[in-house]
């Protein structure tokens, strides 16, 4: 092969050197043509593993489809009204825990971790476990009065949040989000007991910031547990409608 180069070369090189070229183009255009397929080749597998994922809802992920994109296409069916209030506790909690995690970067940056934060911290509302909102002791009526007093109070002191200078779109975003889980609940619901607590008083900046996050930290808490008992509620009604739609195949046996 060599000796048939170099006769070429020697005979005629000026052809010699344009064959070579077409060689050297030929051999580049086949490899980007073979790259060009390979890659095509994983994209197409790429995707199609992509298709075939399951979506998961656990309560950790934030939610993919927002309260207002909800439509309830069974009109007043129960268990369309708590996959509403599924979503739309979900995406409170969402813009909760993210006004938490501001406001403590900013305030108190330099007192450690919010675990250590711990003893300073003021007491206000939260779901209790004899509330009925645990899979042991569940009572829907109980748990839901609960959630609504509880959502009421921080609604009413939510001013203590407003005057802190945090993202203003986040803000009146969860002032209008628990208004409108407070309405989605209570329509369902007789007039609940007022929640009561100690009056919050702010006598200095530095109580300012620790009855801020303390509201901000307890709220999230609050959510997870709200998340939690709604979604309790959504699959608790669907195995209950599925048993009953079981019973008169079982009763004509």
């Amino acid at each position: 092969m060599r000796s048939a180069q170099s006769k070429c070369s020697a005979q005629r090189p000026d052809g010699c050197a344009r064959a070579h070229a077409a060689l050297h183009f030929l051999s580049l255009s086949l490899s980007l043509s073979d790259a060009a397929l390979f890659l095509s080749a994983v994209a197409a597998a790429l995707l199609a593993r992509l298709h075939a994922l399951p979506v998961h809802g656990g309560l950790p992920e934030p939610s993919q489809a927002s309260g207002d994109e909800v439509q309830d296409v069974n009109g007043k069916s129960p268990l369309s009204d708590r996959l509403k209030w599924n979503l739309m506790a979900r995406d409170l909690h969402r813009d909760v825990k993210s006004l938490r995690d501001q406001q403590f970067e900013r305030d108190f940056k330099d007192a450690g971790n919010m675990t250590e934060f711990e003893s300073v911290r003021i007491e206000t509302p939260l779901l209790r476990p004899s509330d009925g909102c645990l899979s042991r002791n569940f009572s829907s009526d109980l748990c839901l009065s609960r959630i609504s007093g509880v959502l009421s109070w921080y609604k009413d002191h939510w001013s203590f949040v407003e005057n802190e200078n945090l993202t203003s779109s986040l803000v009146n975003g969860v002032r209008l989000s628990t208004k409108r889980l407070l309405e989605a609940i209570d329509s369902q619901l007789q007039p609940a007991d007022q929640v009561s607590s100690a009056p919050l008083t702010v006598s200095s900046a530095w109580t300012r910031k620790t009855v801020a996050h303390s509201l901000l930290y307890n709220f999230t808490s609050v959510m997870i547990d709200t998340c939690r008992a709604v979604n309790y509620m959504s699959k608790h009604r669907a195995a209950r409608r599925a048993e009953d739609a079981k019973r008169p195949a079982e009763d004509k046996n």
